[in-house]
């Protein structure tokens, strides 16, 4: 048994703060602002005095890319920091000199935003300071990537005929991005997979996360990825209580059913469109610096009608990429033909992004019960600034990502981080949402924004009667924050921290080795995922 005294954030429907919150096995057995006098004579070795600290629910992650992520940030490296393409090559040549063993390397964050020269890296200056290893740089956006001849070498004819492929440049968009960054993740070993994948759970516990949304499923031979991930989550769970929620990238019903998963979607095989960093988001009408582009349907309409009626009947929930206006569009159309088809009352089919939305889509996702997953973080990355966007997307840009304008129409929006494309750090999503740059009407609440990652991510992966808020009978999966986030300013709040982080109760232990995972993956009760 645990007592906590001080400001408890419970983040219960009705936002109620409390003195003293009792765990109890793993679950909160009593909230209130006095204790009743059965707890009089606990022994005070069991009673944390929270001062100017808060508990608050665990935060969740409610869209990542969680291998991907794992690889970037365990096995290979991130250049983001570059602010000019010499300094962009030094950081390749000194990771390089570190990876000189490996057959091939993925490396993450490219911008042409954030560099002075304003253009993305060629390969020619890739091939300057790694001229022996294949090497690929996904750019910071995740829909666009640059390479070296080592790697363009490597790459099959199918790849390099696709729509988007550069060969003198040494940068792949549109298809040939799907494509190459698929064959890419297939030249990875299993065992960095392996290692990236059960390190990179101590990281987002780090940062109070206590819940992931993880998008599996890009290139890995057999599905690699969506496999170790499920084993690995299980042994974590079992070890830590750490939670995974996984969603399989793919439109192949039958892969997602014979591995009695619940859920099918995320990016890759279920985008729809593109993004703005590579101006192939679709959208209804043309971006502004290109009269002639609007954008990218990676699939028919028929197809992505089809594929939802599917899913939708075998009882799976759904989620699907769509940034611009034009994809949203054909998302809600798809699901509104799938509700139509077999109706369900508690679906929880979900939009990752929805950038751009139209007045009549956005109605029709409140009439239909569709959540929107969203990235907050995204809205105050200087890899992608405004000045960008108010170039390709004219006025239309102050209605990009209009949070309080959801949160009024009624629709349920959870925070997600799109790891790697942002840091998996709720705080800074938090902080994005209320400090809205596009438009400070459409910043949210400090509450309303703490509930994005808490309660709204359980809620979209049916998780909410055990996790996301701090009630009687729920599981203790609790943060220690250093101050109150309810009584900042939304503008400091970048200096939260987070001091500790309990799951069913009892603080977060890393460090399990591989042989650990394995055992406790494969053996007894089956945890959810």
């Amino acid at each position: 048994m645990q007592i906590y005294h001080g400001k408890i954030i419970s983040l219960d429907k009705d936002n109620n703060n409390y003195e003293y919150l009792v765990e109890d096995q793993g679950r909160i057995a009593f909230l209130g602002n006095s204790l009743p006098t059965g707890y009089s004579n606990v022994d005070t070795s069991n009673v944390v005095e929270l001062g100017n600290r808060v508990l608050m629910p665990s935060f969740g992650d409610g869209h990542m890319h969680f291998s991907n992520w794992a690889l970037i940030a365990v096995s290979y490296f991130d250049v983001r920091e570059a602010k000019d393409i010499s300094e962009l090559q030094q950081i390749i040549r000194t990771k390089m000199a570190e990876s000189k063993k490996k057959k091939a390397v993925i490396a993450f964050g490219v911008s042409k935003h954030s560099v002075k020269e304003k253009r993305l890296i060629c390969r020619n200056e890739l091939d300057d300071v790694c001229p022996d290893i294949p090497l690929i740089i996904i750019c910071y956006d995740g829909h666009s990537a640059v390479f070296n001849s080592k790697m363009m070498e490597k790459f099959p004819e199918s790849v390099k005929g696709l729509r988007g492929f550069d060969a003198d440049k040494g940068h792949l968009f549109n298809e040939s991005y799907l494509a190459g960054t698929d064959y890419a993740a297939s030249l990875v070993p299993p065992l960095d997979l392996l290692n990236s994948i059960i390190k990179s759970f101590d990281l987002l516990a780090e940062k109070g996360v206590g819940m992931i949304h993880a998008t599996e499923g890009i290139g890995f031979p057999k599905d690699l990825d969506v496999t170790l991930v499920s084993l690995i989550a299980r042994a974590i769970t079992k070890k830590t209580r750490f939670q995974t929620r996984l969603f399989f990238q793919t439109m192949e019903v039958e892969k997602v059913l014979k591995r009695k998963l619940p859920r099918i979607g995320g990016c890759f095989a279920t985008a729809l469109d593109g993004c703005f960093g590579a101006c192939d988001a679709a959208l209804h009408e043309p971006y502004s610096n290109d009269a002639k582009n609007k954008g990218i349907l990676f699939q028919e309409e028929d197809e992505v009608i089809e594929f939802a009626k599917k899913a939708n009947r075998e009882g799976l929930q759904i989620e699907m990429h769509a940034i611009g206006d034009a994809a949203v569009s054909r998302a809600v159309k798809a699901i509104e033909a799938a509700l139509l088809d077999h109706p369900r009352k508690d679906h929880r089919h979900t939009i990752i992004h929805a950038c751009l939305i139209t007045e009549k889509d956005m109605k029709k996702i409140a009439d239909l019960g569709i959540g929107i997953t969203l990235q907050p973080s995204f809205l105050i990355s200087p890899l992608e600034p405004v000045s960008y966007l108010e170039e390709i997307l004219g006025e239309r840009v102050k209605k990009g990502s209009p949070l309080k304008t959801l949160l009024k129409a009624g629709i349920h929006v959870s925070g997600g981080s799109d790891a790697p494309v942002t840091y998996p750090d709720p705080i800074e999503g938090i902080y994005g949402a209320c400090n809205h740059p596009y438009d400070p009407d459409e910043s949210v609440s400090i509450i309303d924004a703490l509930k994005m990652y808490t309660c709204e991510v359980a809620r979209t992966s049916f998780d909410e009667k055990d996790r996301g808020s701090l009630e009687k009978g729920k599981i203790a999966d609790m943060v220690i924050l250093n101050q109150d986030p309810l009584s900042m300013k939304p503008e400091d709040l970048r200096s939260l921290k987070v001091e500790k982080l309990f799951l069913g109760g009892k603080a977060y232990q890393s460090g399990m080795g591989i042989m650990g995972m394995l055992w406790n993956g494969l053996a007894g009760k089956k945890e959810k995922i």
